[in-house]
């Protein structure tokens, strides 16, 4: 397998194992980080939703475009690089909601409730 098809089913796929990852890290950081927000009130695990919230946008992005980038033997499978592009952004979509609302409770909350 070349390089560039690689990259082209790696990019077609991204949102569908990019987006968990990042939010599995997220969940994780999510335990440890509200005892740094309590202290700190630097409001860390809202930084880090965000950020995970952009890398999982910017996955379901690079699913979105890829079908535009498909050239040689991929191109005659053109209907399941349609749907699986399709279904890796909207698999991006949906974890990047997930982390925009943990983003925005981590905002509201201080990290000090218990």
């Amino acid at each position: 397998m070349s390089a560039s098809k690689l990259l082209t089913h790696l990019s077609i796929w991204a949102g569908l194992w990019i987006a968990p990852l990042v939010w599995a890290a997220n969940m994780q950081l999510g335990q440890i980080l509200p005892y740094a927000d309590c202290r700190s009130q630097l409001h860390a695990s809202a930084i880090t939703s965000f950020i995970g919230a952009a890398l999982t946008i910017a996955s379901g992005l690079a699913s979105w475009l890829s079908p535009r980038m498909v050239i040689g033997d991929i191109e005659e499978h053109r209907g399941n690089v349609d749907f699986g592009s399709a279904v890796s952004a909207l698999s991006a979509g949906l974890f990047t909601f997930a982390l925009l609302m943990q983003g925005i409770a981590a905002m509201v909350l201080t990290g000090c409730e218990k």
